[in-house]
Parts: C-alpha cells; sequence; structure tokens
C-alpha cells in the first residue's frame, strides 16, 4: 500500500493490507497492519470472519506469510515445502475449525483470486484518493474506516454469489482470541525492557522487575501490578530502540560525562531546537559544562511540558546572548499575559418563533 503515498498528520504512513478473499464471489475485506507478523495475521483473518459472519472450509496463504515462520527447532532444518504452519497459527484454525493450505513454491497462480483483488482494491483506492482530494488522515482508525467504505462498495454487487457461499459454510459461533500475545518478561538493570529483538525503555522503577507486555500490531501495552504503565509503539524488525528521554534523564544526570557517548545518544533531543540549544551551550561552554546544562534543561521539559520548554529554548537562542538552565527556569516562571477578550451580548430576536404558530400557506399556482 505504500505506493498510494498515504499520510497520517503529515507523516508518511508506510503499511501494508492484510487481505482477504473469497474466490466464488471474490468478496474481500481487510486490515491495514505494519508488518506480515503473525499478529497482523490473526487480525486480518479474525476480522474477516466477524464480517462475514460464517466460517469458510478453508484459509490459503502462501509461503512467504507470518504463518509458516519461527518454527520449532524440529521444523527449522526443513524446506518450505516440508515446514508445514507455525504453533500458534494452527491453534489458530483450530480454534475457527479451518483447514490450513498454502500455495506451492513459486505459483502465485494458485492465488490468482488474490492477486488480481489485490491490485483491484489498490485502483479503486488511488480512484477515491482523488475525489477525495487529499491523502492525509487524521488518524489510522480514520483511514481504515475509509478502506472499509470502499470494499463495502465493492462488495455491494457480490451479494448473490456470496449467498452461494455462505449457504454451504457453518455460521461463526466462537468467540475471537484477543488480538495481541501477552509475555512475561524481565526489564533490564539498565531500564530496558526487551521484547523480541527489539528494546523499549520504560520507567526505571521497573528495573529488574517482571513485567507483563501485551503486543498488538501497533502497540505494545506495559503492565506491573495490574496497572497500565506504559502503552508504546510496536516496533518491527530487528536492533530497533524506542527511546524516552524522560526514562533516563535520572541516570544521565548521575553520569553526565557518559552524556555524549551514550549509545542513543540522537534519542535525546525530542525536538530540533533541543538539538539546536546543546549546539549553542557548546560554543561557549566547557563539554562537560554544557552537557551538564543539556541535561538539566531536559529535566525541566521531562518534569513540566515539553512544549513550554521548546517555545523558551526558542526565545533564548534567538537573543544570542549567553544562558543556562537557570535563565530557562526563570523564563518558565514568568507569569504570562493573557487577554480576556470582550464578549458581543447577543440579542435573541423572539419574534421569530411567532412564526411557527402562523398558519401554513401553499405557495405553489393551482
Amino acid at each position: 500500500m505504500n505506493e498510494l503515498k498515504i499520510t497520517i498528520q503529515e507523516q508518511i504512513f508506510e503499511h501494508i493490507l492484510i487481505h482477504s478473499v473469497l474466490p466464488y464471489s471474490n468478496w474481500e475485506w481487510g486490515r491495514v497492519a505494519q508488518s506480515e507478523s503473525l499478529l497482523a495475521l490473526r487480525l486480518g483473518l479474525q476480522s474477516t470472519l466477524i464480517k462475514l459472519g460464517y466460517i469458510p472450509q478453508a484459509h490459503q496463504t502462501d509461503n512467504s506469510t507470518a504463518a509458516t515462520h519461527k518454527l520449532g527447532l524440529d521444523g527449522r532444518h526443513k524446506n518450505l515445502q516440508e515446514r508445514g504452519f507455525n504453533e500458534e497459527y494452527l491453534q489458530l484454525l483450530a480454534h475457527y475449525g479451518l483447514e490450513g493450505r498454502t500455495t506451492h513454491i513459486a505459483s502465485p497462480d494458485e492465488d490468482g483470486d488474490i492477486e488480481s483483488s489485490n491490485g483491484g482494491l489498490k485502483r479503486a483506492v488511488e480512484q477515491h484518493l482523488l475525489l477525495r482530494g487529499s491523502r492525509d488522515f487524521a488518524s489510522i482508525a480514520i483511514y481504515e474506516a475509509f478502506l472499509f467504505g470502499i470494499m463495502e462498495k465493492r462488495n455491494a454487487g457480490r451479494q448473490q454469489k456470496l449467498a452461494e457461499e455462505l449457504a454451504v459454510m457453518k455460521p461463526l459461533l466462537v468467540a475471537p482470541w484477543p488480538h495481541m500475545r501477552e509475555l512475561n518478561v524481565r526489564v533490564g538493570n539498565n531500564g530496558i525492557l526487551r521484547v523480541g529483538a527489539n528494546g523499549y525503555t520504560v520507567p526505571s522503577g521497573l528495573k529488574g522487575k517482571r513485567v507483563s507486555v501485551r503486543v498488538y500490531e501497533w502497540h505494545i501495552e506495559v503492565w506491573y501490578a495490574n496497572q497500565c504503565v506504559e502503552n508504546l509503539p510496536r516496533l518491527t524488525g530487528a536492533h530497533h530502540y524506542h527511546i524516552n528521554y524522560r526514562h533516563v534523564i535520572d541516570s544521565l544526570l548521575r553520569k553526565p560525562g557518559g552524556f555524549r557517548n551514550y549509545r542513543y545518544h540522537e534519542d535525546l533531543f525530542p525536538q530540533e531546537v533541543f538539538r539546536q540549544a546543546w549546539e549553542a551551550l557548546k560554543a561557549y561552554m566547557p563539554p562537560r559544562k554544557a552537557d551538564m546544562v543539556y541535561l538539566r534543561i531536559l529535566k525541566q521539559a521531562a518534569l513540566g511540558l515539553e512544549t513550554d520548554v521548546a517555545q523558551a529554548l526558542t526565545l533564548l537562542l534567538a537573543t544570542k546572548t549567553p544562558w543556562d538552565d537557570n535563565t530557562l527556569s526563570d523564563l518558565l516562571q514568568q507569569p504570562t499575559q493573557q487577554t480576556i477578550p470582550d464578549l458581543i451580548p447577543q440579542m435573541v430576536n423572539l419574534s421569530i418563533y411567532d412564526q411557527l404558530l402562523q398558519p401554513e400557506v401553499c405557495n405553489v399556482a393551482n
């Protein structure tokens, strides 16, 4: 779907569509995902079954999907034609009473219906985007609702053949599985929580403690003592990190000498003005002092509103005179002058309501 150049709040939105198609009627449904993971496959399949309300005989995928990845040790040495399915995927199929199928290697023609529908749907989305006049959406949910409307229109002309398919299917009677995977993970002494091959910082109070992590397609939730303490964007791929300066600032202040060589140094500039501030401090302060002053500024952002600190830094940078964290603190404490606008009294003309009591008059000529 990246060819469509969709943006969310003017930011490039890289994504795929988990697209399901019934081969006889070509009835279709889909869900937006960020990767071809087993979580995404579960989300797409379950959403389709719920929308359909019935269970077909089989669910067919190709061999590149998450259904045949991450096998146990006994299956990793096998080739694709021998490997079979992931245990978790098999459990999902068993829950719904579905038969699992895959296409043969290098045989995309065996998925001809879905391949054709993929192209047809993308062309339809492109046309609707042109009519809409914008490719930017306020949220993923609003964008997905836009796609749902397109698929509903495409499915409207497929109802007759769909009825023939539904006549030989079993009704959906089982409850859906949760759209997440729950893990029990210990937080490292460095305050980093590792989920899969990626890392996330969490509040320093959780160092060394075990937490529950609920992994969804787009985000993860960190639970401790029956409370959700963090909601973080889920990272895909491997060896990526989500570093929140609010989680690590206290540790850095205790050892400011490690700031410049900090492994996740680039994550300590939440906005460009913070980087500009650090560059300005380095210009007229010794390196160690500049680092300490910047960390204190970051601490103020962590304790208050980051936007307020950013605005104050913008003002200080415009002065072209030396300043430090104390100057910033004084600026933040200055009261802001707020002007209360004059309100124009609204006069209500009650006579217009009298017109409702007048008899109706027919103005159509006989």
